[in-house]
């Protein structure tokens, strides 16, 4: 089965559009990831300086940082849910009415094409 010109643009925007929003996804993940286990690491490497008092309180570096990571945390998935309410959702339903006018997205649901092929090809 030979592609169109028609079904290989809408097959190649649906690829870039799958990339980009998994590009997104991997890079906030990692964010996250990466403070929880530099804090893990610190609990267990450094724990005097996480307990260090700041004034005559009893909150600590530790708690701060604690803090953070929640707050971060809540930040990034506020971020994730920006971008897919304002931008991914109408991408996606533009992109999967472009594949269902190419008459792809059966193809493509039930494996029939391989997406991530580069030429666009037929499996």
């Amino acid at each position: 089965m030979k592609l169109t010109e028609n079904q290989q643009k809408a097959l190649s925007k649906f690829r870039q559009f799958v990339s980009f929003r998994n590009k997104i996804s991997l890079v906030l993940s990692l964010v996250v990831l990466v403070c929880y286990y530099a804090f893990v690491l610190s609990v267990g490497l450094f724990p005097e300086v996480l307990g260090y008092r700041l004034g005559p309180s009893s909150i600590t570096l530790g708690i701060i940082a604690g803090l953070f990571i929640i707050v971060l945390s809540i930040i990034v998935t506020g971020i994730y849910t920006f971008l897919a309410n304002t931008y991914f959702d109408k991408d996606q339903a533009n992109i999967l009415s472009q594949l269902q006018e190419s008459n792809l997205i059966q193809d493509l649901q039930d494996g029939k094409i391989d997406y991530k092929n580069q030429q666009g090809g037929v499996q």
